[in-house]
């Protein structure tokens, strides 16, 4: 079934530029150092409470995140594509948990 676009809904804003920025400055510190998550968690707090703020969708918010992700050239120099799925699961999951802790 489809859904009916709703005009009445703004559209959703994109994530701040600087703090896009900031998450991929520490998306690299977290691929350096896959054991200590803290950095990227603050990080992803900050893009979460943005997100929801500005009335971002859950959805959107992993697609922006995952594009960042991909703009690494750490991740593309991964050549264990397991490897790189299994880091990206994590700071999704980490996304998605920061999200909804509200």
């Amino acid at each position: 079934m489809m859904m009916a676009y709703d005009s009445g809904q703004p559209p959703a804003s994109r994530l701040d530029d600087e703090l896009l920025s900031a998450l991929r400055l520490a998306m690299r510190g977290y691929l350096e150092d896959a054991e200590d998550p803290s950095a990227l968690q603050e990080s992803l707090v900050l893009v979460a409470s943005n997100a929801r703020a500005r009335a971002i969708l859950p959805e959107q918010l992993l697609v922006a995140l995952k594009e960042a992700w991909n703009s690494l050239p750490e991740v593309r120099a991964i050549h264990d594509s397991s490897q790189q799925v299994r880091l990206l699961q994590r700071v999704v999951t980490m996304c998605i948990k920061e999200y909804y802790s509200v």
